[in-house]
């Protein structure tokens, strides 16, 4: 009898590429099960049900996030992946006028909306809370209702 260990990542492995798909994002922003250089992050499966988004530069472990929660994984996941993705849009589509990053943030929100409108709201709360002052908090944007082209 198995641990659940390839149950969970077959799990993982169809809900990105299936939430990759619906949000438009190329699959090589998302994280693969084999470990990569580069600060390309990647999944590692751990005994007890361990669940870990890691990522290595020059050799080194430069981020880990552990959880037991696959939906938690699949949100690290899918922010990393479309922040990437809102940074490629927001240099061809930037709107006059406006800040590179507001750009950024309203369509990383808007592909998260689309995908699951709570992780959009996470997302922006965790933003709000990680800038420095009050001028920065204001220019982040608020939650779309749909996902614009």
């Amino acid at each position: 009898m198995g641990d659940g260990t390839e149950e969970v990542r077959e799990f993982l492995a169809q809900e990105l590429d299936r939430m990759a798909a619906a949000a438009g994002l190329d699959p090589v922003l998302l994280p693969g099960f084999e470990p990569r250089d580069g600060g390309y992050a990647f999944i590692e499966l751990g005994g007890g049900g361990e669940l870990r988004l890691r990522a290595c530069e020059r050799g080194r472990l430069v981020r880990e996030l552990v959880t037991h929660d696959p939906r938690e994984l699949l949100y690290w996941a899918l922010r990393d992946a479309s922040f990437e993705a809102a940074g490629r849009w927001a240099a061809r589509n930037r709107e006059p006028g406006e800040a590179y990053r507001v750009t950024l943030w309203r369509r990383q929100f808007a592909v998260l909306n689309a995908l699951e409108p709570e992780w959009a709201a996470r997302r922006r709360t965790e933003l709000i809370d990680s800038l420095p002052t009050p001028e920065d908090v204001s220019l982040v944007p608020d939650l779309p209702r749909t996902l614009a082209s």
